[in-house]
């Protein structure tokens, strides 16, 4: 009897010890690299951090699971070696560029232009140049695929036209070029460039919140640009606003495209507001974002989807 009463005895201290050298793995949601070193620790714990740079949360090095298939809740040793997997780290540091809330000092639709020529044929040249007419059109939220969505990049995007204007376009897609505007490459065959993202995601959000979207061609220039696409100037009425302002204009005083490709567009005196034409209205957006470090102008602002270390878009963040 006191025999085995000493062996029941032993047998509990043994299973007490047993438990006493045994931990159960907490769950780690939301914790970061610091803060798991020393809650592992505290319970008796070793700790291999891996990073896995191919997964980013909201804060740098935060746990996504535990390696070797355990899970919160399992029971290790004491003294145990427990790999956890982390987040990547984020440059935290970094400005990284978000469309400013600058107030519209640009021009306005005239709405006389309504009742303007969509285009004319000029009989010497064998072609349709703009007339200057200005007409409604709508656009379908998202990115173009396989003739779904209105949105490309920075400078072109896809609109449903009128039938005359329609019946013109050459391009398969069928889509708009911006007069006096060009912005970063997001597309092959061009490649992906640095500020193309911003400059896209900047445009397609404006023309998706947008009540009513007008297209004007100019007089200055072709109907049709390189690749059958139509050139024209895009004015957005926005919630809350009752007149027309030039997207166009608004790209560049982002900071997000350059005055390009000018050929005579926005140079007649038909396209003309408060004075000034619209290619010097373009030229006053770009210095005027120039003088004030936006966007790509600035030194401190950074392309959230760049790569920087690599000069190349960054595998995580640039957009499918």
């Amino acid at each position: 009897m006191k025999k085995a009463l000493v062996i029941t005895l032993f047998l509990l201290l043994f299973t007490l010890a047993a438990c006493q050298r045994e931990v159960r793995l907490p769950d780690l949601e939301g914790l970061t690299e610091a803060e798991i070193k020393t809650i592992l620790e505290d319970r008796g714990l070793q700790v291999n951090f891996l990073v896995r740079q191919h997964i980013e949360m909201e804060k740098s090095n935060q746990f996504v699971e535990y390696g070797r298939n355990l899970s919160p809740g399992d029971k290790v040793q004491r003294g145990t070696y427990v790999t956890v997997h982390i987040s990547a780290t984020l440059d935290e540091d970094v400005i990284y560029f978000e469309p400013a809330d600058i107030p519209y000092d640009g021009p306005y639709l005239d709405a006389a232009f309504f009742d303007m020529d969509y285009f004319t044929y000029d009989e010497g040249a064998g072609r349709y140049k703009g007339g200057g007419g200005a007409f409604h059109v709508t656009y379908e939220e998202g990115r173009w695929v396989e003739n779904r969505g209105g949105c490309i990049d920075g400078d072109t995007s896809v609109f449903t036209y009128p039938p005359e204007i329609y019946a013109r376009i050459e391009s398969g897609t069928p889509s708009t070029r911006y007069l006096n505007l060009d912005t970063p490459e997001t597309w092959p065959p061009d490649g992906r460039e640095e500020w193309g993202q911003p400059a896209t995601q900047y445009v397609c959000d404006v023309l998706a919140r947008a009540e009513e979207i007008v297209l004007q061609t100019d007089p200055g220039d072709n109907l049709l640009g390189h690749y059958g696409r139509l050139l024209a100037w895009i004015w957005v009425r926005m919630p809350d606003d009752e007149e027309f302002k030039l997207l166009n204009y608004k790209i560049v005083r982002q900071g997000l495209g350059v005055v390009a490709y000018e050929f005579g567009a926005g140079e007649t005196d038909v396209t003309v507001y408060d004075g000034m034409k619209y290619n010097e209205w373009m030229h006053f957006a770009e210095a005027m974002a120039k003088e004030e470090e936006r966007g790509m102008h600035s030194d401190t602002l950074r392309d959230y989807y760049w790569d920087y270390e690599n000069d190349a878009p960054h595998p995580i963040r640039w957009p499918d």
